[in-house]
């Protein structure tokens, strides 16, 4: 089904997140003139039983034209995902690589997927005139018109909205035992945003509870319910249609990330206001503060136990950075039931401790969460790095202690391990003492006190963004989402804005076919910049300027990698494996630099090369797990290359 289209989108969740997937894979395959569709994943006694059937909402006809009905999920192997290598790509680009038959896979889920050289504006328009294209079976744009009279008569303008989710946030198994800070918003925010504006508010929830519970009699507030007849609709109706409506509000106040909301802006240009983080300061200070105090002196006015667990993520936050961590410890450690129930409590908790500087009670928390059975594993690596920087990691097979730096390269560059406020404090400490973390990165002395920022969680010491350590490896990220966090935050622009003085002259000089003088304090800048071009697609640019910081200062590893990794990007693999060949010839016994050469061997189904490299990295630093990671990563790589290759052979001789 797959291989048939240029571009396929998919998403397993909500009707929000299908949309934004939907109308992304329209636009784009519209504006291309390429085959684009969207696989609907129907599971009638899955966790979303009213999304079985698209037809039930919408035209029979619309669905026919952009939607297939898939009963799991497919298979995207040799595809490669959308949003991950949008922003890093020109328009003609990758108009390019459709043309030479590369195909892709669309998982967006709250964003309008652009181009680097596709204004804004541009994106944005070219949704809205695919989302015009939305039909509505008869019956459904009858009840949105009357929903609409409604709200008229309520006067005041345009309304505005909140979107209270809830649901099996609050008591549902999976969900509730993980922290949704992006999709969760307690009730101070909401209060907080409706008191700063006038006018009619909508509040749409997929718990009608939380909005009595929430509203507490302001008449302003106007449940989602009061406007639309839920029994006599289908819950994929009745959601359809309240997307609809929120898109016709002036503003929504919402968690950062629901897709829902993004799907509304997106349709109807209804402003969103992320809480609480768009909040004005003012109000965002004193939400918080009352948030805390109702957390420490009145848990039992919560809606519901799994109320209070998602606003004490909020709350710890908070309670750290205002040097109140310790009285949160202390209110909650001992609630055993609770942090049972709700196991992500044991990371907040953790942290909160090793921010106060109680260093046993943080260790002891975090090995009581690692141990809770109902602990995911997406909230566990916080806990391990409560265990790494308090000295209480466990011991090694030979009974010493496990090399702090290595743990650190792993979680930098190992998915989603590294969040939370103890890496970017680690970070600084380690990249500061120039140790085996910092030469294995081959971070530049020089960026350090440039870009380090005070640590906003304990009022004392510096932190250092992650991005700056992923940059020239960031062919070891392979999770889509950090992939696009390394694109998108900072921008290009504030990537390379402490290193634009420097970089514009000799920008300028290269362009006039100059060869400028390299001031021995400016290579580290220089380089760091070119890293930074090639990341965001400005190849051309990066490969200039190494080209010249190599011809002024030869014989460096850095150097010659990231030539390697600009030819690569290019596709010029012949010229890329030179330059990494130069580079591991320069430093052979680099561990990182032995592992990326695995992953390029890999990609070109070389097995015995890439067994070498990862022997040498494991014979280099025995200690990184990173090594073995990637070796089970690329063995499934290679076996789905060849099994693809099998099928390519097999195609071609039939």
């Amino acid at each position: 089904m797959t291989k048939h289209h240029a571009i396929i989108g998919f998403r397993q969740d909500r009707i929000g997140a299908r949309l934004i997937c939907l109308l992304n894979v329209m636009r784009i395959a519209r504006k291309f003139g390429v085959s684009g569709r969207y696989l609907w994943l129907s599971q009638p006694g899955g966790p979303y039983p009213e999304l079985a059937d698209p037809r039930d909402f919408l035209d029979p006809g619309f669905v026919a034209a952009h939607i297939d009905v898939v009963g799991r999920a497919p298979d995207r192997a040799g595809l490669r995902n959308l949003p991950a290598v949008a922003p890093g790509m020109s328009r003609a680009g990758f108009a390019r690589t459709l043309a030479e038959g590369r195909r892709y896979e669309c998982d967006s889920m709250a964003e309008i997927l652009r181009f680097m050289d596709e204004p804004e504006a541009e994106a944005a328009a070219g949704l809205r005139a695919v989302a015009a294209d939305l039909a509505l079976s008869p019956r459904l744009a009858r009840a949105l018109a009357d929903a609409r009279r409604i709200l008229e008569r309520a006067g005041g303008g345009r309304p505005l909205a909140i979107h209270v989710r809830r649901g099996d946030i609050l008591d549902g198994d999976p969900w509730s035992y993980s922290s949704w800070a992006s999709k969760y918003v307690p009730d101070e925010f909401f209060r907080a945003f409706v008191a700063a504006v006038e006018g009619p508010v909508i509040a749409f929830s997929d718990t009608p509870a939380a909005v009595e519970h929430l509203r507490q009699g302001d008449p302003r507030i106007l449940s989602v319910q009061e406007l639309l007849d839920p029994g006599a609709l289908t819950p994929a109706e009745r959601d359809l249609l309240e997307l609809l409506l929120m898109a016709g509000c002036a503003q929504v106040g919402a968690p950062s990330h629901s897709a829902f909301s993004r799907a509304a802006a997106m349709v109807g240009e209804c402003r969103i206001v992320t809480l609480p983080g768009a909040l004005p300061a003012d109000l965002q200070a004193s939400a918080h503060d009352a948030l805390l105090e109702r957390v420490l002196s009145r848990p039992e006015s919560f809606l519901a136990p799994g109320d209070l667990a998602q606003s004490i993520s909020y709350a710890a936050g908070h309670a750290r950075r205002c040097g109140r961590g310790a009285e949160l410890v202390d209110a909650l450690a001992g609630n055993r039931a609770l942090l049972e129930r709700f196991p992500f409590l044991y990371r907040e908790l953790a942290v909160a401790a090793w921010s106060a500087g109680r260093a046993q009670k943080a260790r002891r928390l975090a090995l009581q969460g690692l141990e809770a059975p109902l602990m995911r594993n997406r909230d566990k690596p916080q806990c391990r790095q409560v265990l790494l920087v308090t000295g209480g990691q466990g011991r090694n097979a030979d009974g010493a202690a496990p090399a702090p730096d290595a743990a650190f390269v792993d979680m930098v560059l190992a998915g989603r391990s590294a969040e939370g406020p103890i890496m970017p404090a680690l970070a600084h400490r380690l990249m500061r003492e120039g140790g085996a973390a910092s030469r294995a990165l081959g971070f530049a002395p020089e960026l350090l006190a440039t870009y380090a920022q005070p640590d906003p969680e304990r009022g004392k010491g510096r932190i250092l963004p992650l991005w700056l350590l992923r940059i020239d490896w960031s062919e070891f990220i392979r999770d889509p989402g950090p992939q696009r966090e390394l694109l998108v935050w900072p921008d290009l622009w504030r990537k390379l804005g402490p290193g634009a003085e420097a970089l514009a002259p000799v920008e300028a000089a290269l362009a006039r076919g100059e060869q400028p003088p390299l001031a021995e304090g400016d290579a580290a800048w220089l380089g760091f910049c070119a890293s930074v071009l090639r990341l965001h697609g400005r190849l051309n640019r990066a490969l200039a300027l190494l080209h010249w910081l190599d011809a002024a200062r030869p014989g460096r590893m850095l150097t010659c990698k990231r030539l390697a990794d600009v030819c690569f990007a290019a596709g010029n693999r012949k010229a890329g494996q030179r330059w990494l060949d130069a580079a591991l010839a320069l430093a052979p016994d680099q561990p990182l630099l032995r592992l990326s050469a695995a992953l390029r061997a890999a990609e070109a189904q070389d097995v015995p090369r890439a067994e070498a490299h990862l022997r040498a990295a494991q014979a280099a630093w025995p200690e990184l797990g990173l090594t073995q990671t990637l070796r089970r990563t690329m063995r499934r790589q290679m076996q789905a290359g060849a099994l693809a290759d099998a099928a390519s052979c097999a195609a071609q001789a039939g």
